[in-house]
């Protein structure tokens, strides 16, 4: 009964539009893995993987603490976020080991945004807490 009903939505866009691209569709498998090396070091990695090659890609990573109950952007780390952009690519690696500090809880945000043609696309991935 689904496909029936995928193929009728996509016939019934055929007809309307005269035909349906699927050039700029494209799918991503994002990963996060934090690893607390120390009391006061950290390291994140934020990957991403792509069904095609983009015209560009970022990685963001926002390192975030626990503070009432909520998270936040860190404070008085000497790095709260990296970043990274490449060109062309079907995957990007983006590792970062942070300055934590003592007794605090952290987690990282990480923002990937893509862009193939017309396409952009954010997916924000959040880590366990470390």
């Amino acid at each position: 009964m689904k496909k029936r009903r995928c193929f009728l939505v996509i016939l019934a866009l055929v007809i309307v539009f005269g035909s349906v691209s699927v050039v700029s569709a494209y799918t991503s498998i994002a990963t996060v893995a934090t690893n607390r090396i120390s009391n006061t070091s950290g390291r994140v990695s934020a990957d991403i993987s792509y069904s095609s090659v983009l015209d560009s890609c970022t990685n963001k990573i926002t390192l975030q603490e626990k503070y009432n109950g909520t998270w936040r952007t860190a404070t008085g780390v000497p790095v709260k976020t990296v970043s990274r952009t490449k060109s062309n690519v079907r995957t990007l690696v983006l590792p970062y080991t942070f300055t934590l500090i003592k007794g605090k809880v952290y987690r990282a945000k990480c923002v990937f945004t893509s862009k193939k043609g017309s396409t952009t696309r954010t997916k924000t991935v959040y880590s366990n807490s470390f």
